[in-house]
């Protein structure tokens, strides 16, 4: 598989929403970007698939008129050919399996937004979604975040239902240490350094410890996220899954990624500067 020229899905989006009413345009993005979709994800509805994609940063299907210009601005930048060729690198430096790879363009496009990149990485498949004002690094790093999940996915194939907190929050620091790997620290996620080790232990040892095996990925989200009127603060679960990996690294490594996305969520933890004791 490789990636799939969703640039097309988009036209044909576009053209159809210039000859129908406002009411049917989410109608049409379905169509149009999610039925295709059917043979690769057959366990879930495309209105399942269509609402989960919108959540993840696909743009508004009533920001249509603005999607033509940045798709455009996107094929000028090559975005496509970029992952494509990022794509045959990883799979080959990471031993990883073959996915098809879906690109859109972000929700918001037009406004002024630190949310400029997104993605969502499934066992079947990679979903990107990005601005039309990326640089090429900023690219290839968000594709190597979600495809090192894939790896890990792959490896361990457990469902969403059934991976434990432990395992959500390992994903997560694998994805953003194969970044800073791959491309430097430049490129991480703000997350990576927004609190001290200090804070972040002390929340590890009172939340996350009995939570470790808290099966579910949506039960995940406020320990990953952080959730307002909470101990657990903003991307708390993203910054200590990277502390981590990261620490895991300096105490242990280095390992190559091929290597570290292999090794148990256990033995990555307990090599830790985060005891599990």
């Amino acid at each position: 598989m490789s990636v799939i020229q969703t640039k097309q899905w988009l036209y044909e989006f576009i053209n159809r929403c210039k000859e129908k009413s406002i009411l049917d345009y989410p109608t049409i993005q379905r169509e149009t970007l999610c039925d295709p979709l059917k043979k690769g994800f057959p366990n879930i509805a495309p209105q399942s698939l269509h609402h989960e994609l919108l959540n993840h940063g696909l743009f508004d299907p009533f920001e249509w008129f603005k999607i033509e210009t940045v798709v455009e601005k996107m094929e000028e930048l090559n975005v496509w050919k970029i992952v494509q060729k990022e794509y045959k690198k990883l799979k080959k430096l990471w031993n990883g399996p073959n996915v098809p790879i879906y690109i859109f363009p972000i929700k918001g496009m037009g406004f002024k937004r630190d949310f400029r990149k997104n993605g969502v990485a499934y066992k079947e498949g990679v979903f990107l979604f990005f601005s039309n004002s990326l640089s090429e690094t900023e690219i290839k790093a968000m594709f190597a975040h979600e495809y090192n999940h894939v790896c890990r996915i792959h490896l361990n194939n457990l469902s969403l239902d059934q991976i434990p907190l432990k395992e959500s929050i390992i994903i997560e620091g694998l994805g953003e240490y194969a970044i800073k790997d791959l491309y430097g620290e430049k490129f991480v996620g703000p997350w990576t350094n927004l609190y001290s080790y200090e804070q972040s232990l002390e929340i590890w040892k009172r939340y996350f410890l009995p939570s470790l095996y808290l099966k579910g990925l949506k039960n995940h989200y406020p320990f990953l996220y952080g959730q307002k009127g909470s101990p657990l603060p903003k991307w708390i679960g993203y910054h200590i899954g990277y502390q981590i990996i990261n620490s895991y690294q300096e105490k242990n490594g280095p390992f190559k990624n091929d290597e570290l996305y292999r090794k148990s969520s256990d033995t990555i933890i307990s090599g830790s500067k985060f005891p599990k004791e």
